[in-house]
């Protein structure tokens, strides 16, 4: 049976808050969407009232017993923190009660979100996102100067575990710049391999080694993202090689999984030399452990498979890959949606599908694939970098579709976001797309285009 509050960890927590403001934190919006949700829903008293604070809590934890059997003591005090805009994202199953007791079909209804907003007043670097999950707060101001990031009780367990501080700091980086990110997760790294050391011959060393390799790979991510190949690559073949050591099979495979794409540079899309046959060998090496990966896992095997294929122009072996991706992703559920693999769900395949259209000289496919996939993900947090490529490959779709005004609208407006956010893989990505474009440099929607990105 599963435990949703943790008294002592809320009491820390409350205990570094100062008035209405938070530490590193500017005053919170109210979430007036969640407070008017509320109202308009009759007090199950029959007094014909509307539903209280104390009854919506009352009724989000019956929903979390009936539901998971998972126990939850949440008060008017909790929901008067949410309607103060203190905590805008709970976790994913209190989330799914919200919507149910309130009867709305998305999150956005009743104000739930990823906070964007920056605590940062330097205009010199990209802003960071105070991130919020919940109201218990891991805090590291030293690390990522004026920001926060919340770490939830509800994500089971021990709240400030490693295991979960590693899964949390995975799902964020998508949500955070990479730049405030990067330093904490080479934090958390540092001190799960000073555990791993002491360890020694502990049966808990294992356990350390796993979570360590995964926070290398993690950090890898987040150092490609900032431009940085050669830090990746070495996460990554560092977090392959603990895992022969260790002997995980499902470590070893997920770090072969994100090598394989810094060594093919996305498929050339990236890189103008991708290495797409050390990828595909390394994607190959993962498809052996399937058994031992989730289906959110495979999914992504069989999607970076096609788009290599594609780059190589074999149609035919790109097609069944892609079979392979849909089949795995049809079959993903919110357990597999943790950690490295959170951002992943069927409309990931659309965008890879796109892709491969593009690179198979299919443009009006690509077109159709791609722009399905930037709208279902416009609001997605969790996947804001894979919705920027979708749109940078979309961008050179419309181009070779004859609508250039359109490829040129698309991408400057792409390329500033990925500027904003400080993500240096995509720009180099949309400046690869840019070059695509060079037949039309005398085009005057082209020559803005320039204009625009030399601006951003």
């Amino acid at each position: 049976m599963g435990e949703l509050d943790q008294p002592n960890a809320k009491q820390t927590a409350h205990s570094i808050r100062h008035g209405d403001q938070t530490i590193g934190r500017i005053k919170p919006r109210p979430n007036t969407l969640l407070a008017h949700a509320r109202r308009a829903r009759k007090s199950p008293s029959g007094s014909g009232r509307p539903m209280s604070r104390q009854e919506l809590a009352d009724a989000v934890n019956a929903y979390l017993w009936a539901t998971y059997k998972v126990t939850s003591n949440w008060d008017e005090t909790d929901i008067g923190r949410l309607e103060r805009g203190e905590n805008r994202w709970p976790v994913e199953r209190r989330r799914e009660a919200f919507r149910t007791v309130l009867h709305v079909q998305t999150d956005s209804e009743i104000g739930f979100y990823i906070d964007r907003a920056s605590a940062a007043t330097s205009q010199a670097a990209p802003t960071a996102s105070d991130s919020t999950i919940s109201d218990i707060d891991l805090r590291v101001p030293e690390l990522v100067t004026g920001h926060v990031l919340h770490v939830d009780s509800d994500a089971g367990g021990d709240w400030n575990s490693f295991s979960v501080v590693t899964s949390m700091l995975a799902q964020q980086r998508q949500a955070v710049p990479p730049a405030a990110l990067l330093s904490l997760v080479e934090a958390h790294r540092e001190c799960l391999l000073t555990l791993f050391r002491k360890a020694e011959k502990d049966p808990i060393r294992v356990d350390i080694g796993v979570m360590l390799g995964e926070a290398s790979i993690v950090a890898s991510r987040l150092w490609s993202a900032q431009g940085n190949r050669s830090m990746a690559l070495a996460h990554c073949a560092y977090a392959r090689s603990l895992a022969d050591r260790l002997g995980s099979i499902r470590l070893g495979a997920t770090a072969r999984i994100f090598e394989s794409n810094l060594h093919s540079g996305a498929s050339t899309l990236i890189q103008a030399d991708g290495d797409i046959m050390t990828g595909l060998r390394l994607l190959d090496e993962a498809a052996t452990a399937a058994d031992h990966l989730t289906a959110a896992a495979q999914a992504r095997i069989a999607a970076e498979q096609a788009q290599a294929y594609a780059a190589l122009g074999l149609r035919n072996e790109t097609d069944d890959a892609l079979v392979r991706a849909r089949q795995a992703a049809s079959g993903i559920t919110a357990q597999d949606r943790t950690g490295l693999f959170s951002d992943w769900n069927p409309t990931r395949v659309d965008v890879y599908e796109g892709t491969c259209h593009l690179l198979l000289k299919e443009p009006t496919r690509a077109v159709t694939h791609l722009e399905q996939a930037a709208a279902a993900l416009k609001n997605d947090q969790s996947n804001t970098n894979v919705a920027l490529a979708a749109r940078v490959d979309l961008a050179s779709a419309y181009a070779l579709t004859g609508h250039l005004d359109a490829a040129c609208v698309t991408l400057g407006e792409t390329y500033e976001r990925l500027r904003q956010i400080g993500n240096l893989r995509g720009i180099s990505r949309a400046r690869r797309a840019r070059e695509g474009l060079n037949r039309w440099n005398s085009e005057p929607i082209v020559q803005e285009l320039d204009r625009r990105m030399a601006a951003a």
